[in-house]
């Protein structure tokens, strides 16, 4: 954004062509669109095609975040990135898949997503959560610790890969989700008869 500002500025003042500026700008989208595509190249990120949705949402043993996006869409683009962080940060636990409305009609009509960004947040191939928008970062860190609680960062197989997709996994031992009471608490002042 910051290379933008300063050819806009460059333009103003006159101090270059507009054949330079147009080269500079055409050089700072060249590389802002490697560098989105080599984020989203990483083994944490996909890109889900409509055959590869429910293979991608039924992992066992990961956190699965699908994000229902597109290139136009302002939040999207601002999402993007704090998945990817909050993927990096998870060893493994976490893995983010991205949809593109635009490309996989079908598959967003299908899933009844009717704005974006639409998320979707998997456990063991069940949906677990879901939100629509742009949620504060701390918000979205927050929601997604208390659903991961519980995993362990995969470690790669001795050759260097990653597990295939819905490969078994060892069982993790299920915590109850309320834990039952026991009989004999009573408020503070008052005495059992």
């Amino acid at each position: 954004m910051k290379a933008f500002q300063l050819l806009a500025l460059l333009a103003l003042c006159g101090l270059g062509s507009c054949d330079k500026v147009r080269d500079g700008i055409a050089q700072v989208r060249k590389k802002t669109t490697a560098a989105l595509s080599a984020a989203t190249a990483g083994p944490l990120v996909s890109d889900i095609a409509d055959g590869g949705y429910f293979k991608f949402t039924g992992q066992a043993g990961k956190l699965v975040i699908v994000d229902f996006y597109a290139d136009w869409c302002g939040p999207c683009r601002q999402l993007s990135p704090i998945l990817e962080k909050i993927a990096a940060a998870h060893g493994g636990t976490i893995v983010v898949g991205k949809v593109n409305i635009d490309k996989c009609k079908a598959l967003a009509s299908q899933q009844g997503v009717l704005a974006i960004p639409d998320v979707r947040i998997f456990r063991d191939g069940k949906q677990v959560d879901q939100f629509i928008g742009l949620p504060a970062e701390s918000e979205l860190r927050r929601r997604l610790e208390i659903l991961a609680q519980g995993l362990k960062a995969s470690a790669p197989a001795a050759d260097g890969k990653d597990a295939p997709v819905g490969a078994p996994s060892q069982p993790t031992p299920k915590k109850p989700v309320f834990e039952p009471m026991t009989k004999d608490w009573l408020p503070p002042g008052i005495q059992p008869r």
